[in-house]
Formats: C-alpha cells, sequence, structure tokens
C-alpha cells in the first residue's frame, strides 16, 4: 500500500508542488491583503509641531469659512454650551430691512391664512433681528411653502451679524415635494414602466442643516446674549417663509431614556401582528428622481419572471444628503411595534449605508439621527438600530391607533468626522507639494540631491503627521465595522504608506510629486464616492415582538433555479427592443446609442405624442452608447435601420462617403428645420453639397470662477477675464498667491486637442482647412499665431499641463478656468458646498477691429441621421423632425432631468428648447450669449489625421521645445498627403499629376 502511495506521489509530484505553492500563496495572501495595522507603530510621535506652510499667507482657504465642525470645536473650547428652555419665533413679515427687489407677500398661501414674505429671485434677502436673552448654542428652523420654480431644491444661505460663522451655513436646502402622477403603466411585453412625477405644493418645517447629511444633527450657532442681526439670503428657487424660529438645540432622548417613559406610562406590546409596507408605494418624495426600480430575487416581491416589474425603491438615485421618501401605514391598536426593513446596502465595499427615521415627521430618539444599515452582497431583513451587528434587540416604538408616517432620509453623519480628516490632509498635501515645486521647479532631476529637508522646515514632521491623519482615518472606518480588507480603506492605506515612504527617503520625493498629485485627487474621489449613500428598499415590516422577522432571501436552491431560468430566457427575450415592439413591416425602426433609462423615454414620447398625432408607429432598439461600430456592419449587411440618434458627430461623414445616407437637404423644408440650431452646429454635416445629420446636442466651453475666490484676490465681477489678454494678466496674480488659471489639456485622449486648439484659430477668423477640406490650412498666418498663443500658456505661463480641474476648483488652488459643459454638470451636482459661490461666463476670446470680441468656439455633439435604405424616407424625416423640435426636445430633456438629477440636464442643440429648461437665469444668460459664438469645425476625409498631429504639435512645442513654425510646417506636410491620399481613395481625381499641392508636397 506504501509502494502504492510512493508511486503516485512521485508521478504527480510535481502538480502537488504546484498545489501546495499555489494554496501556501493564496493563504499567504489572504492574511496580508489588508493594510498594516502596525505601519505607524515605530513612528514617533511629536507634541508642539510647527505644521504652518511657509505658503501659509499664500494659502485662500485659510482666508475663507472654517468647517462646521471646525468651528463647534473652537466655540466649545472657549466654553461654549448649548442654552436652555429658549424659543423665539417670527412670522415673516416681522423683518428689520429686505432687499428692494426680487420679493413680494402673498397671502392665504397653501391653506394658511396670513401674510408671507416671499424671496422670488436669485440674491433676494430679508434680515431679521433677534434678542438673545443668554449665551450659548442655538439651533435655526423655519416653516417654507416652496414655490412654483424650476423643480430645483430651495437654496438659501444664513448670515450672522454680516457673517457666514462656517462655510456649511453657505447652503441650506430646503427639499420640494413630489409624488407619483398615476398607476404604473405596461408595454405590449408585459414590462412595467414608472408613472411620471409631479410637485405636491405645501407647508413644510425644518431646521437648518447640513445640506449634505455630513452633520447628524441639525446646526448650532453660537450667539452671545444681545441683538443679532440674522439675514437669510436667497441662493435659488422661490419661496414663501412661514415662520422663522431660533431655540435652544432640542436634546431628542435616547432610547434608554424613551424605554424608562414608556414603561412609566404603562405602554404594553401589542401581540399577534405583522404587516409588510411595500417601499415602492411610497406616498411622498424629496426629488422626482426617486423612483421604483426592479430585482430579480426570488424573495423580492412582487415578481414576475418573464418581464420587468418595478418592485424596490430607491438604488442608485437615492444616495444624496438630505433626499428623503416617506410612506403611510396604519395599525390596528395603540402600543409597541417593531420596525424593520428588507433592504439591499451593497454598493459600497464594507460601508454601512446611513439613514434618518422619521415618524409622524419626527426622530423619536436619538439613535434614529443615524440608523446603520450593514454592507452585505445580498439582501437583508432586520429592525432599525444604530448598530451594524445583528444580535442587537429590536428598538420598540411607541404607535397610536391609526394612520402614521415613516420617513428615511440620507444621512452620512458618522463618517462626518472621517471626511473632516481626509480633506484636511489633502490640503496639507497640496502645499507640502507647493513648497516642493518652490525648490525644485516643476522638471526636477531625480538624480540630484535637494537637500528638502534644510530648504523646507520641519519636513519629516509634517509628513508623518500627514500619514497619522490618515492612519486615525482607517481606523474610524473600522470602528465603524468596516472590514480591514475593504477596498474603499485601500485608497487611505495607499495614501498612508506613499507618505511613509516620502518619510523614510526624502531624497526619493521628487520623483514621487506625480504620484503625490495623483493621492490628493484620488482622496478627493474617495470622499466624494462616500459621500453617495444608495441603498435599495422592498418592503418595511411593521410587527409586534412576538412575531419573527420574515426571511431576507429565498433558499441557494430557489436563486439557483431563478438564475438558470433567467438565463435560458435570455436565448429567447429580446432586451434590444424597449416598449411596445410593432411586427409590421411598415414600422419605422429607430436604434438609440443611449443608456436604457433614457431610451425608455425616448419610447414613451412617441407612444404618447409622435404616433398618436402622425399615425407612424415606431419600433425603438437599444446599442450601446458609443457602438457606432454597430452601425457601420448593419450597414455593411443591409440591417441597418431607417433612423439612427445618438450617432458621434464625426461619424456622419463617414456614412456619407460611402453613400449609406439620405441628404436630408433634398427635404423641402429641410432649411426650416435648420433654423432650429446655431448655422455653426451645423457645418460637421456637410459633404459634397449635401447636409446628412440633424444636431441632437452640442458641447460647449465656458469660463468657471470661485466668486469668494476672485472677491478675495480683489478682483471684481467687472474684472472677470473677458479677452485672453485680460487672462495673461491674472495668471502673475494667482500664481503669487499660489493658485493658477486652468486651461484643459487631455495628455491621454489626442482626440480632444483639436477641440482645446480651435478657439485659438476660430477667433482670428481662421480655418483648419482650405479647398474644400483638400489642403490643410495650418501654415496660415492665423493658425500660426493660434498655435503660439495655445503653446504660450504652458511654455511662457507656466500653468499647469494637466490637472483635475473640477476636485482643484473646489478646493481652491485653481479658482478660474475654461472647461466644457460636463464640469457645469459635475459643480451643480457633486460640489454641494459651491451652490451659489461660482459662476460661469462666455470663455475669453480675441477683440476684433470693430470692438467686438469674438469668442468663436465649438465641441461636437450627438447627432440624428437616415440611412438611405429607410424603406417609407418620408416617415423617417417626420420622425426627425418632430425629435429635434423645441416641443419635444424640452419634454425630453424635463422628462430626463425628473429622472436622473441635474447630472442628465440635456444639452440639446435646439436653441428654443434650451432656454425653456430649468436653467438658474444667470446660467442661461451666459450660454446663449456663448452660443451666439458657436461654430463647428469641419470633418473631412482623413481628418483625423489632424487630430493626431495637432496633439503632436503641443507636444513638441510644450514638452520638446520646438520652434512653433518647424511643428506646424511638419504637421501640415503629413495631414496634406492623408487628405490626398483618402480623397482619391473615394475617387477624387482633383489634385492632378505633377502639380504642388500646398506644404509643400509634389503630386507625382
Amino acid at each position: 500500500m506504501l509502494l502504492k502511495v510512493g508511486r503516485v506521489v512521485r508521478k504527480y509530484i510535481v502538480s502537488l508542488i504546484v498545489i501546495i505553492v499555489a494554496a501556501s500563496s493564496y493563504l499567504y495572501w489572504d492574511s496580508t491583503r489588508g493594510f498594516d495595522d502596525q505601519a505607524m507603530a515605530n513612528v514617533p510621535h511629536y507634541d508642539n509641531v510647527d505644521e504652518s506652510s511657509i505658503l501659509a499667507d499664500q494659502d485662500i482657504k485659510s482666508k475663507l469659512e472654517p468647517s462646521y465642525l471646525k468651528y463647534l470645536e473652537s466655540t466649545k473650547k472657549e466654553g461654549a454650551k448649548d442654552s436652555k428652555g429658549i424659543k423665539l419665533s417670527f412670522s415673516s413679515t416681522e423683518y428689520s430691512f429686505v432687499s428692494q427687489t426680487g420679493t413680494n407677500k402673498e397671502t392665504d398661501l397653501g391653506g394658511r391664512k396670513g401674510t408671507y414674505l416671499v424671496l422670488n429671485e436669485e440674491n433676494s434677502w430679508v434680515e431679521y433681528i433677534v434678542d438673545i436673552p443668554e449665551d450659548g448654542y442655538y439651533q435655526f428652523a423655519m416653516s417654507y411653502y416652496a414655490m412654483k420654480g424650476k423643480r430645483s431644491s430651495v437654496v438659501r444661505n444664513i448670515q450672522i451679524d454680516n457673517v457666514y460663522p462656517f462655510f456649511q451655513s453657505k447652503k441650506m436646502e430646503f427639499q420640494r415635494m413630489w409624488k407619483e402622477a398615476g398607476a404604473t403603466s405596461k408595454d405590449n411585453q408585459g414590462n412595467e414602466f414608472n408613472p411620471r412625477r409631479e410637485e405636491v405644493f405645501g407647508w413644510q418645517y425644518r431646521e437648518f442643516r447640513d445640506a449634505e447629511g455630513k452633520v447628524s444633527e441639525p446646526f448650532r450657532y453660537y450667539l452671545t446674549k444681545g441683538k443679532h442681526t440674522i439675514r437669510m439670503n436667497a441662493v435659488r428657487e422661490p419661496a414663501a417663509i412661514g415662520e422663522f424660529e431660533v431655540f435652544s438645540p432640542v436634546q431628542v432622548p435616547t432610547y434608554a431614556d424613551l424605554l424608562l417613559e414608556y414603561k412609566q406610562k404603562g405602554y404594553k406590546e401589542v401581540s399577534s401582528y405583522l404587516i409588510k409596507l411595500q417601499a415602492e408605494s411610497s406616498t411622498l418624495r424629496s426629488d422626482p428622481t426617486l423612483r421604483r426600480v426592479e430585482d430579480r430575487e426570488p424573495s423580492t416581491e412582487p415578481l414576475n419572471v418573464s418581464a420587468i416589474t418595478l418592485n424596490s425603491f430607491g438604488g442608485d438615485s437615492w444616495r444624496k444628503g438630505g433626499q428623503w421618501a416617506e410612506w403611510e401605514f396604519e395599525v390596528p391598536q395603540s402600543g409597541l411595534y417593531n420596525i424593520g426593513a428588507r433592504f439591499g446596502s451593497w454598493f459600497l465595499n464594507g460601508i454601512p449605508t446611513e439613514r434618518m427615521v422619521l415618524i409622524d415627521g419626527a426622530v423619536p430618539f436619538r439613535e434614529m439621527n443615524n440608523v446603520k444599515f450593514p454592507f452585505k452582497q445580498g439582501w437583508q431583513l432586520r429592525g432599525f438600530t444604530e448598530s451594524i451587528t445583528a444580535n442587537e434587540k429590536d428598538y420598540l416604538y411607541y404607535l397610536e391607533k391609526g394612520k402614521h408616517t415613516l420617513r428615511m432620509e440620507v444621512q452620512v453623519g458618522s463618517l462626518g468626522d472621517v471626511f473632516e480628516n481626509v480633506i484636511d490632509t489633502t490640503h496639507k498635501m497640496s502645499l507640502l507639494s507647493r513648497e516642493i515645486l518652490q525648490v525644485t521647479g516643476t522638471n526636477p532631476d531625480a538624480n540630484r540631491d535637494w537637500q528638502l529637508e534644510k530648504n523646507i522646515p520641519n519636513l519629516v514632521p509634517r509628513i508623518h503627521l500627514m500619514a497619522f491623519e490618515i492612519d486615525d482615518a482607517m481606523k474610524m472606518l473600522y470602528e465603524l465595522g468596516v472590514p480591514k480588507d475593504s477596498s474603499e480603506v485601500s485608497t487611505l492605506g495607499e495614501a498612508r504608506d506613499q507618505l511613509l515612504s516620502m518619510a523614510n527617503n526624502t531624497e526619493s520625493i521628487p520623483g514621487q510629486l506625480g504620484s503625490l498629485t495623483d493621492s490628493q485627487s484620488s482622496l478627493g474621489l474617495w470622499v466624494n464616492g462616500l459621500s453617495m449613500q444608495s441603498m435599495i428598499l422592498d418592503y418595511f415590516v411593521i410587527k409586534s415582538p412576538d412575531q419573527n422577522w420574515p426571511k431576507a432571501e429565498s433558499k441557494a436552491i430557489v436563486r439557483a433555479g431563478s438564475t438558470v431560468r433567467d438565463f435560458f430566457q435570455s436565448f429567447t427575450k429580446d432586451y434590444s427592443g424597449i416598449g411596445n415592439v410593432y411586427k409590421d413591416e411598415q414600422v419605422l425602426d429607430v436604434w438609440v446609442a443611449r443608456g436604457r433609462d433614457w431610451v425608455q423615454i425616448i419610447k414613451q414620447m412617441i407612444d404618447e405624442d409622435f404616433t398618436p398625432e402622425t399615425g407612424i408607429r415606431v419600433n425603438v432598439n437599444v446599442i450601446p452608447a458609443g457602438g457606432m461600430q454597430l452601425l457601420m456592419l448593419a450597414q455593411t449587411s443591409g440591417l441597418a435601420p431607417d433612423v439612427a440618434l445618438g450617432v458621434e458627430g464625426e461619424v456622419p461623414i463617414d456614412f456619407a462617403v460611402r453613400g449609406g445616407l439620405v441628404d436630408l437637404s433634398k427635404f423641402p423644408d429641410y432649411a426650416e428645420t435648420a433654423e432650429r440650431f446655431r448655422p455653426g452646429a451645423l457645418i460637421p454635416y456637410k459633404y459634397d453639397g449635401g447636409n446628412f445629420a440633424l444636431p441632437e446636442t452640442q458641447n460647449f466651453s465656458m469660463l468657471f470662477y470661485r466668486t469668494d475666490i476672485m472677491e478675495e484676490l480683489g478682483v471684481t465681477e467687472d474684472e472677470i477675464p473677458q479677452t485672453w489678454q485680460e487672462v495673461m494678466d491674472l495668471i502673475p496674480l494667482l500664481q503669487q498667491n499660489g493658485m493658477d488659471f486652468y486651461y484643459p489639456h487631455a495628455a491621454n485622449n489626442p482626440n480632444n486637442a483639436i477641440n482645446e486648439f480651435a478657439p485659438f484659430l476660430f477667433q482670428r477668423n481662421g480655418e483648419l482647412y482650405s479647398d474644400g477640406g483638400k489642403f490643410s490650412n495650418l501654415e496660415s498666418p492665423e493658425a500660426l499665431e493660434a498655435v503660439k498663443m495655445w503653446t504660450g500658456l504652458y511654455t511662457n505661463y507656466k500653468i499647469e499641463k494637466q490637472a483635475d480641474f473640477y476636485n482643484r476648483f473646489r478646493t481652491g488652488e485653481m479658482p478660474i478656468g475654461v472647461a466644457d459643459y460636463t464640469t457645469y454638470v459635475m459643480l451643480s451636482t457633486a460640489a454641494p458646498e459651491l451652490t451659489g459661490w461660482w459662476k460661469m461666463k462666455p470663455i475669453p476670446g480675441l477683440k476684433q477691429a470693430d470692438g467686438l470680441i469674438n469668442r468663436s468656439t465649438g465641441g461636437l455633439g450627438q447627432t440624428a441621421i437616415m440611412f438611405k435604405d429607410a424603406i417609407n424616407k418620408q416617415n423617417a424625416w417626420e420622425f426627425m423632425k418632430w425629435w429635434t423640435s423645441a416641443d419635444a426636445q424640452e419634454r425630453f430633456g424635463s422628462e430626463l432631468e425628473s429622472l436622473l438629477g441635474v447630472e442628465a440636464r440635456w444639452n440639446t442643440a435646439n436653441v428654443e428648447a434650451l432656454t425653456r429648461l430649468p436653467w438658474q437665469k444667470d446660467d442661461i444668460d451666459a450660454v446663449m450669449k456663448q452660443w451666439e459664438w458657436f461654430r463647428e469645425r469641419e470633418v473631412v476625409l482623413g481628418g483625423y489625421y489632424t487630430t493626431r498631429h495637432i496633439a503632436n504639435i503641443w507636444n513638441q512645442i510644450v514638452l520638446g521645445g520646438t520652434i512653433p513654425r518647424e511643428a506646424v510646417e511638419n504637421a501640415a506636410r503629413e495631414i496634406n498627403k492623408e487628405l490626398r491620399k483618402k480623397r482619391e481613395e473615394f475617387g477624387d481625381q482633383s489634385y492632378g499629376v505633377g502639380t504642388v499641392s500646398k506644404g509643400g508636397m509634389v503630386n507625382e
């Protein structure tokens, strides 16, 4: 027997060794994949180290307001405590002063008798004088009525004696109320669709809280005894004020205190009772983007195995601080109940999700300020608790017989200190980076000893202290129950270890500056990501304590069976078709290269508007966004649709030269239809005398700037740069104060270089091509001057070659810069702390002889095209006209924003429709002023060479030090070769033989 075993071992010895090594490696990796908890053990602790930067006097952050947590900490150190038993209430009309414009009074508003002050316009304000009876902390609140506006939440800010005490006081958000306009609908495939959401107008009451939900309780303002002036400024949306209140901080009882009260009052537990309240049936919500969603887990209620059923609530859209949803329920008798929910909290790896829970409009006890929903890759069902452990005893809630409301609001207060720690550290890292650059320059020699420890005071202790702060943030996450191997911890661990590496070997620091900058960006994105607390709900459970909680998930065998069923259904189910699908041969076939949510809105509009008006039935299919290759393959195989939407701006000409598209200018009303767009928007879709696309969207660039920082620098609103010369005059002032101007350069995306260069060329009335696109025009005097100015920003004025403008705009390091439309969306949605403190204007330009400033620029968007093989071209044209009309574009933009929020703001190319969308007045005025100069570039055969070589020109001049004229001439020569090659490939013989083309190339 032993001999047989020995032979087997010898035969498979190599395999056994491989298995043993692999298993050992896995076990070692699994035991070490977290970060070393003892990494800081040998790092010295420091007392009284001066962490101040030599750039402190240039630090714009030091001149701005502190955060709320720092304000609270500093006032507590000075002995501030809560005031007791004080409540001051003012009707809205008991003001001391009010702005002369932008306000009015309404009577008997929303069913309430009386007269109420309305702040209607942005920058209107009202002041109240309050007489405070004793020193201490106070909280503020108000009743308000959101007037008809542009669907956004109401935003106000608060000044006390003309000062913002902390920066969060610059933005107080007061939500609107929304409900579903009717029942869900179904298509002829049985798939369910969300109903529209409509606004509910009525009075609401809210304390002044952190708009991002990063502080669990209402703000505490420290007021001294005596009179104070409290000013409320309107930042966004009109609203009436009912009463404004100043009161001692509300002391919400703990659960333990409440239990004693229950016993004293003789409250008893109810018995033999359990109901499920379906979460998708929410009666009110704060945001129209909060909606029903689908889940396929077999226990999710209700479930349709063969079609889409919207059986849950929330998901990705229910994630921003302050967003709430409310449900109504009824209990049969008074008594003590348990309340819980079946939920999914799998969106942040290892991070528990938080919600504030209110019953009948109030937090029942303190622990409900921070209800934790622990992370798990699967459904959970448990009672509401502050702890993430499953063995906590379920809370009891006293409910009177009858109807009640339950509200859940997104809250991230438990992570507030973590975020504060990380943000402070990134700011210190930024200052240190700038100090190092002052010593080493922007391109340091990695082999030189820069003696940084001598040139920068307390270098190593400062780096160590930063590492300690990151390590403290990691420990705070562990205390919240975050596992040590969570990917959400890795960003912090990598930043900490990088700092330790720099401290251990200061000679390596110059070579790590790029990585240090990347770490700052990563930490900023990390804070943003963890602030988004998504959660999905299936149903609530209201039960008596003697009832068991239902099972959270089906048995494994049931889930496996469901997965197998869905797998086999995928072979027969058409997932590309959206909404009602018709088999009629005369039906119009439309493909849309956008997300499914977007396409569902288009299909719903078609079924509700277009088909009833015209009698033309439409099948809509979704293809991947950017999937232009699918269209090319469909055309070559004879399977092309009649119409395609969401087509990238450079694609129509590729189809047109191959004879694959219909020339839209052949339709008699084309000229009338084209008037919907800016003339410059149609340039890229012209070829050989024809017009082959209609623009759907239009990208554009704007000048963004921080109003607060510009004011600190002494730059008034009238002094914001209008021309490029004024930009160049401003850059030294910025750099003297440790800041910089931003102009985009996408080093990793050379295709964007042509858009970055175009403004400098077009503002000189230059062209990229001559002779109908046959030759490059880069050697023209206008183009050469444009190249010099464009690259001169980097070579002469030393602005940063590559930067994360969004994050550095937020931190104040780049308080002004040129960026495209997506930056507007990001600042509007992902930088709530800056609401009201940034603006945008048209991009700088060049002053012409007539005194006008030429601000020409473009930005290719997406288009609608008609394929040549369309069966009924007139029907297809009717559809394209309807889709690009102002009414259809306005409705689509409004529905899209209601579904997905401001981050999906539709940048329609239809000029009239754009003005109808819910822009802030100053924003749309700036956009329309920029659009007056909108001008697109030509798209020509072989034009990709122009894109490529403009990127090369920048690299050669800025990075290689090449003389601009030499770089331009070399590029023009290569571009001309490719232009001729591509045109001759498609049958153009107009170049002739033996002629000399532009660029000096001999045509042989």
